[in-house]
């Protein structure tokens, strides 16, 4: 997900963030536990609260604030790690679900279907998405994404339990409905880590040149 989310990014900051990757994939493992609960609170939920997005947001401008005062990228590339596993989780429908009973005992079996068949799933921009590079807010990013991945519980959880029995991972194939939510929910991941890390880009003033995902072709 990290080299994916890479790949969208204008050259600018990519080439930048390459450089700094292990910077970034140190953000991505070391999520303080802090944000890590209260993303675990609200997923029983199967929503985000107001002061949950309020606090991600906070780490955005925190994130253009590193750049703006010239702190080495490798900091602001550990910041923008977590970012990226904020993503990632709420991308998640199994994590979106935990308060499911049924979804929480299957959630297992749908991460062994994901990393299964992870080098297959199509990389497609979500256009759905609300984008910040275009004007929208955080929040309404975040809020979008976890409607999102909560639509996808009732449909992975009738998957995955066939008459009070759990399905396993190998009874799937890329026909099926988790197939659909895993890769659906990764490209979601992706679009969103890209969506906070350019909204906190564009805060500092960075170079867009080159970027290509605007709805409305290119803009000046």
């Amino acid at each position: 997900m990290v080299y994916d989310t890479l790949l969208i990014m204008p050259p600018a900051m990519r080439r930048v963030l390459w450089r700094n990757q292990e910077h970034l994939l140190k953000g991505v493992t070391g999520l303080e536990g802090e944000m890590a609960s209260a993303l675990a609170r609200d997923a029983l939920t199967g929503s985000i609260s107001e002061d949950t997005a309020r606090a991600i947001e906070q780490r955005v401008h925190g994130a253009a604030d590193q750049v703006n005062q010239r702190r080495p990228f490798s900091e602001v590339a550990v910041e923008l790690g977590k970012l990226l596993r904020i993503a990632a989780d709420l991308a998640d429908p199994t994590f979106i679900g935990a308060g499911d009973p049924q979804l929480a005992r299957a959630s297992g079996e749908f991460h062994r279907f994901v990393t299964l068949h992870l080098d297959e799933f199509p990389l497609v921009y979500d256009w759905t998405l609300p984008s910040t590079v275009e004007g929208a807010s955080v929040r309404a990013l975040l809020g979008s994404l976890t409607a999102a991945s909560r639509d996808s519980v009732p449909l992975l959880t009738s998957a995955f339990w066939r008459q009070g029995e759990l399905v396993p991972a190998e009874a799937f194939d890329y026909r099926s409905v988790p197939y659909a939510s895993a890769s659906l929910s990764y490209s979601r991941g992706v679009t969103t880590a890209s969506y906070l890390w350019l909204s906190a880009w564009k805060e500092a003033n960075g170079d867009f040149t080159g970027y290509k995902f605007y709805r409305n072709g290119e803009q000046d």
